[in-house]
């Protein structure tokens, strides 16, 4: 039986599997892991088609190819702000709130994990926490690049689910902070400005490596 890699990471409404990229051969070993995680989106970032999408469009998996960047980089403001599209319609938008959107590039290391971090982001974490969660379950997760990204990333000035009523949001960072009662990372949203915000990014970089 094919090694299967998977890394859930789920807070509040945001619920994504980080993988690696499967094959041909090891799709069909795939397949049950996805459905049984209600995965109903999957996002790959690696180049070319490593694997005919066929048999997830026969169980109703979307595939997105529309978010490709280079290996060991940060994504560009077009496929940031598709994902975040495909979040708001995945999360916010659709009557079923049981999904999961699954995404992989091809170690799931890298390109993968940045994406999600940039959701736990604009969801009210703070991005050292979101690094940390995700590094928790995804060892070895992002290189220096794609934390320098996050350290310098620019939320929306709208959020997640705005087209719904406000208690939407409400209720967001309500579970965040729950979940974070819970071991999860703390989800209070980021300053905007003010000496307090500047002061938590301070070395952040050499928070994660130990020195610049």
């Amino acid at each position: 039986m094919p090694r299967v890699s998977i890394s859930p990471i789920q807070v509040g409404p945001l619920n994504f599997l980080i993988l690696d990229c499967p094959s041909d051969s090891t799709l069909p070993a795939y397949i049950p892991v996805l459905e049984e995680h209600n995965v109903t989106d999957l996002v790959r970032i690696c180049e070319g088609s490593p694997y005919d999408p066929t048999p997830l469009s026969d169980i109703g998996i979307a595939v997105h190819d529309n978010m490709k960047f280079q290996d060991g980089t940060a994504p560009a403001k077009d496929v940031v702000a598709r994902w975040l599209d495909l979040n708001d319609e995945v999360f916010f938008n659709s009557p079923n709130k049981d999904r999961c959107i699954a995404v992989h590039c091809v170690s799931g290391i890298g390109r993968a994990p940045v994406l999600v971090a940039i959701a736990l982001v604009e969801g009210g974490m703070d991005p050292l926490d979101a690094i940390t969660y995700i590094r928790k379950v995804r060892r070895g997760a992002l290189n220096r690049i794609q934390l320098a990204f996050l350290d310098s990333y620019k939320k929306r000035k709208q959020g997640f689910g705005t087209k719904k009523p406000p208690n939407k949001a409400a209720a967001l960072t309500a579970t965040n902070k729950s979940n974070s009662n819970n071991s999860t990372p703390s989800s209070q949203p980021i300053a905007g400005s003010g000496s307090g915000s500047e002061k938590k990014k301070t070395g952040f970089i050499s928070k994660i490596f130990g020195k610049k």
